[in-house]
């Protein structure tokens, strides 16, 4: 009787580039939501203080350029894990405030997705396509130079 090798072959090289696309793809959703809520910057305030927030403009504005600036981090593959665990955070809050605290069932599905997308990132980092990969051997060829 034959034993049964279950072990994965994976390719790194198609595993880092649908790491990519991952994260890509997840970034660039995360930067539709903050330019449309930053071009619906009225309603955006205006729903934050209807729903009771304290100080609404600063809260606002650092829910935005915090997604702004997770994003662009995702999609260069900078700070992979914490910009992917934090965009989730952020876009959560976003969306409260956007949608003034009215969740439908559209809104719960994008959100949904949108952490099934940003899960990969988070869980098995950023792959060979991004600066944390590139940062990470030139220390570690920093390190063992002798």
């Amino acid at each position: 009787m034959r034993a049964l090798d279950l072990h994965c072959n994976i390719d790194e090289n198609l595993f880092s580039l649908t790491i990519f696309l991952t994260r890509l793809l997840g970034g660039l959703t995360l930067l539709y939501i903050a330019v449309g809520c930053l071009l619906f910057y009225r309603e955006f305030l205006y729903n934050a203080t209807a729903l009771g927030l304290p100080l609404p403009v600063p809260l606002g504005i650092t829910v935005l350029v915090a997604e702004l600036f997770l994003s662009l981090l995702l999609i260069l593959g900078w700070f992979t894990r914490a910009a992917a665990g934090l965009s989730v955070f952020f876009t959560l809050a976003a969306g409260v405030i956007f949608f003034a605290a009215d969740v439908n069932k559209i809104y719960v599905a994008l959100i949904l997705l949108l952490i099934t997308a940003l899960l990969p990132a988070v869980m098995l980092g950023p792959g060979k396509i991004s600066l944390d990969y590139k940062h990470a051997v030139r220390r570690a060829q920093k390190t063992f130079r002798g």
